[in-house]
């Protein structure tokens, strides 16, 4: 979401060595190429960053990670990012069947030297799209075999919408924020807003896209709908839903794909699976 300020960059911290050798490793360490040994439809994990002590999170992770960790000047930033490296490699990890360690993340960014890019599951032969967003106290990961996947997840704010309107609606979706009772322009704006981030993460452009350019179907509608965006990727082969990430906040995942796709939630801090829904079958 617009902020004054730029969000902070990503962590890292230096990988833990380990005396085992792996299941999917030959024996010189390196990791092998592994097929997916079963297809799932499309998985959001949630947690809270304040819960797992930070030894278990930095466990797993790599050295580039580590270093964009501590890159983070305010402990919450690092946490939530430390949270979604860890939930991304250990979901990941039990898909492939093999050790969080071991899942070869690929973050670069192409239009600079920064570590901060969309992330891609590198080793194995059948795409798993994978995506992170985190907000607050809620972090999602969002892991599927079914085709490029956006997950955005955003806490309504609480100060003033004009420059957040501005920057990230259009003039249409201005008007119908601004039609509303004001005790709900801060929900319908999240609402569009998170909508507008997913698909353009599912996609990888991000905000490369200007955001205003993305148009989106009415913020209180379920489930969501791309109406228009300058891409050639046909609007009816982009899925939204609204997730349900908690009181307070927004949550949206979007899936490119041509064929049905099942979206199920599961919060590991409860550890309770939220029932699952179709998203090319919810209109």
């Amino acid at each position: 979401m617009p902020a004054h300020a730029p969000a902070a960059p990503e962590t890292t911290h230096t990988s833990l060595n380990s005396t085992t050798t792996p299941e999917n490793t030959t024996k010189e360490g390196t990791p092998m190429i592994t097929t997916l040994s079963r297809t799932r439809d499309s998985e959001i994990f949630w947690a809270d960053p304040r819960r797992e002590p930070v030894d278990v999170l930095t466990s797993v992770l790599d050295q580039r990670e580590m270093e964009r960790a501590m890159t983070y000047r305010r402990d919450a930033d690092r946490r939530r990012f430390l949270t979604a490296a860890w939930l991304l490699r250990t979901k990941v990890g039990e898909r492939l069947g093999m050790a969080p360690e071991d899942v070869e993340v690929e973050r670069s960014c192409g239009d600079c030297t920064r570590y901060h890019g969309k992330p891609y599951i590198m080793n194995i032969r059948t795409p798993l799209h994978v995506s992170i967003s985190h907000s607050a106290d809620r972090v999602a990961v969002a892991v599927t075999e079914s085709g490029p996947i956006g997950v955005d997840v955003e806490r309504i704010p609480d100060v003033p919408l004009e420059e957040l309107i501005r920057l990230g609606l259009s003039p249409a979706e201005k008007e119908i924020v601004l039609s509303l009772p004001e005790h709900m322009r801060h929900a319908a704006f999240t609402h569009y807003w998170s909508s507008k981030e997913a698909v353009l993460k599912a996609t990888g452009h991000g905000l490369r896209i200007p955001p205003a350019q993305v148009l989106i179907s009415h913020p209180f509608q379920e489930p969501p709908a791309l109406l228009a965006w300058p891409l050639e990727i046909p609007v009816r082969n982009v899925h939204l839903r609204t997730l349900d990430p908690g009181l307070g906040y927004v949550g949206v995942v979007a899936v490119i794909a041509d064929r049905p796709t099942t979206v199920t939630e599961v919060d590991v801090t409860e550890m309770t699976r939220v029932p699952s829904f179709d998203l090319a079958n919810a209109a």
